[in-house]
């Protein structure tokens, strides 16, 4: 079930306060629009994942060496 925008609000308000942040003045509309997309994310980013799904360890030889063989 996905929260609603006063939950989300909430939550967020709460995780400011225990993080000891306090927000400049009109800032909390686009940090709950952010927080709201990444905590949609968030199940994207626990899904399990083999080594080819991690883009910094796929690179092609001819391409890292291409200044060396020219």
């Amino acid at each position: 079930m996905t929260p609603s925008s006063e939950e989300l609000s909430r939550e967020l308000e709460q995780a400011l306060q225990r993080a000891g942040l306090d927000l400049p003045p009109g800032r909390l509309p686009g940090l709950l629009a952010t927080y709201t997309e990444l905590r949609a994310m968030l199940p994207l980013l626990r899904e399990p994942r083999s080594a080819a799904a991690e883009p910094a360890g796929v690179y092609d030889l001819a391409t890292v060496t291409r200044e060396q063989t020219a």
